[in-house]
């Protein structure tokens, strides 16, 4: 049996627009931010792998919504933050705001990670770069479930081009989790890549039947998806794409899935942004 830790998926009605506070905002590493956000009701219903969508200002600059990742979740102080890249004109502008400021959030968005709340595992999720966040989130799940459950084995594969753009160095390091770090250039950890230490891992004998999360760049998803194939692992996957409503409305966030019909197209904000990897089009 799968769970989207302890209950079905959100539905419709969960989702809502708020303005919600931001409490916290600090740079963590080059040109990426972590920002706070007090929201209750996300903060109660959130599930890793869901997103939100964000607007902010009054004066249709920007015009359109962003999605974010949910990254962290403290429901006790009913917060949630996401983590950017300030890169381009709307989030070097979100990188802006101030603390106390107001942004306008849609959420909690999207189908989440699902994962066995009954059969123990080894549950291996592997972060590229800006994707950490989901994961970050699943990672932390996953191990504040062992207080009730065996859930098995939690590995984290965390990778990016160097040193500064890895996402959660400290964060993944204070969970009950078997950490790798790569590097493309070696400045942090093994130098190589995420998907060359995946292969290795899943090489190895295990007593523990395994399954497979990752987010991040497209082509390091595909090649996961191709990994998960060869050995028979399920995986799933949440895609990074533009998602401008987040309601499955607009239809400009569509991916490619494979069904016995054919190819049919799905919306990532709707019935994603986590898909089973097997099933989409590469």
């Amino acid at each position: 049996m799968y769970s989207t830790q302890e209950s079905a998926i959100v539905p419709p009605l969960a989702r809502q627009e708020i303005m919600a506070k931001i409490v916290t905002k600090r740079r963590i590493a080059q040109n990426v931010f972590e920002m706070v956000f007090h929201a209750p009701s996300i903060a109660h219903t959130a599930q890793a792998g869901q997103y939100v969508e964000i607007l902010y200002g009054q004066d249709y600059a920007p015009l359109l919504r962003r999605p974010f990742s949910i990254y962290r979740v403290d429901r006790a102080q009913e917060t949630f933050s996401i983590l950017f890249l300030a890169r381009g004109s709307f989030t070097s502008g979100l990188s802006q705001k101030r603390r106390g400021s107001f942004i306008s959030i849609i959420g909690p968005l999207g189908r989440p990670f699902q994962w066995d709340t009954v059969q123990p595992r080894q549950h291996i999720l592997v972060a590229g770069g800006i994707g950490a966040p989901p994961l970050y989130f699943l990672a932390e799940t996953l191990h504040n479930a062992r207080a009730y459950r065996d859930v098995g084995d939690i590995v984290v594969l965390n990778g990016a081009r160097t040193r500064s753009l890895l996402i959660g160095i400290v964060e993944f390091s204070r969970l009950n989790v078997h950490l790798y770090t790569m590097t493309d250039d070696g400045t942090h950890g093994e130098k190589g890549l995420v998907t060359d230490r995946l292969r290795f891992l899943l090489e190895q004998p295990c007593h523990l039947p395994r399954t497979l999360y990752a987010c991040g760049p497209n082509p390091m998803l595909k090649t996961v998806a191709t990994i998960a194939n060869e050995f028979r692992v399920p995986c799933q996957v949440s895609v990074e794409t533009s998602m401008p409503c987040g309601i499955g409305f607009c239809n400009g966030c569509v991916v490619a899935q494979n069904t016995p019909q054919g190819t049919h197209y799905v919306r990532a904000c709707w019935e994603g942004p986590v898909f089973d990897a097997n099933t989409l089009v590469w």
